[in-house]
């Protein structure tokens, strides 16, 4: 736990709160596969979001036994007119089984395309090449240290999504998110054996740094291309090797809870500011927030002194 936050929750507590964990994600190695080239150009790099998010980047040549090992998250890229045979091979699977989280970033979904993803979900992606692209009351990646994603986060990216699926998803599914439709989902995520899997119907490399969004000088601080690679950043944040990791989005804080407990948890306030917002989480709910309660949960507050 963050160190003022233990320091504030005692100052709060009149010293009866013991030292608690929370829920966040893990840091770790998040291994990035060349991705797709556009003429002229290179292939977008996630290094950037993968720092923002806490973790360490890595770049490998190809995903097999050696250069997966040591890597909690793998990022992988299906480049136009590939499929993701090419992306998604055995090593990936068993690495996923064996808890690492894999996000696929896929250009050209088909009905197909899910029969390769780890665990052959059965899920049915239908070809799209839309603008708009929306994010979920409950999406858990809505917020993050990448900062807010709004409806209008993602649109606008000259085909910011290339497909969407309507059925199929996996159990333990969480849909990340949509098309202006709330029933076609454009980003999901699911639980496979011990790691977890993020799929993307998006062409995310394009909008990340040296990517051809980029380079073409399609982008500017307030469009499409910040807002993915927001997203980018706030689903690093919440994957970790052993599944998602708890978020104030996550817990099902809405309105104003969800706001206190963004200033609480995920916003790295300190001191004053940060005692502020203690207090009046504590005066208001009369309980902690995930991230001040071993196992993520709530609990009441101790007696204050």
């Amino acid at each position: 736990m963050n160190k003022h936050l233990v320091a504030s929750l005692l100052g709060a507590f009149g010293g009866a709160v013991a030292l608690l964990v929370p829920g966040m994600a893990m840091a770790g190695n998040v291994g990035y596969l060349p991705t797709c080239n556009y003429t002229g150009t290179g292939p977008g790099n996630p290094s950037a979001q993968i720092i923002a998010a806490g973790h360490t980047p890595v770049a490998i040549a190809a995903a097999n036994n050696g250069t997966l090992s040591g890597l909690t998250a793998l990022i992988a890229t299906n480049c136009n007119g590939s499929n993701l045979s090419g992306v998604i091979n055995a090593d990936v699977t068993q690495a996923v089984a064996n808890g690492m989280s894999l996000i696929v970033n896929d250009w050209n979904p088909t009905a197909g395309t899910a029969a390769t993803l780890p665990g052959a979900p059965v899920v049915v992606l239908s070809p799209s090449f839309e603008n708009n692209i929306d994010v979920p009351v409950a999406s858990p990646i809505a917020t993050g240290p990448g900062g807010i994603l709004t409806n209008s986060s993602l649109d606008g990216g000259g085909s910011s999504h290339h497909g969407y699926t309507t059925t199929g998803l996996p159990a333990g599914f969480a849909k990340l998110l949509t098309t202006v439709d709330p029933g076609q989902t454009v980003a999901f995520g699911y639980p496979h054996g011990s790691g977890y899997v993020v799929y993307n119907a998006i062409p995310l490399d394009a909008y990340l740094p040296q990517g051809g969004k980029e380079f073409y000088g399609d982008c500017t601080p307030t469009n499409y291309c910040a807002g993915m690679r927001t997203y980018l950043t706030n689903l690093l944040a919440w994957t970790k090797p052993s599944g998602p990791a708890t978020t104030c989005a996550s817990e099902g804080y809405t309105g104003t809870k969800l706001t206190w407990c963004m200033n609480i948890c995920e916003k790295g306030y300190t001191g004053a500011t940060l005692d502020i917002w203690i207090h009046r989480w504590i005066n208001r709910y009369r309980d902690l927030p995930y991230c001040a309660v071993e196992g993520g949960g709530e609990q009441p507050v101790p007696t204050l002194k």
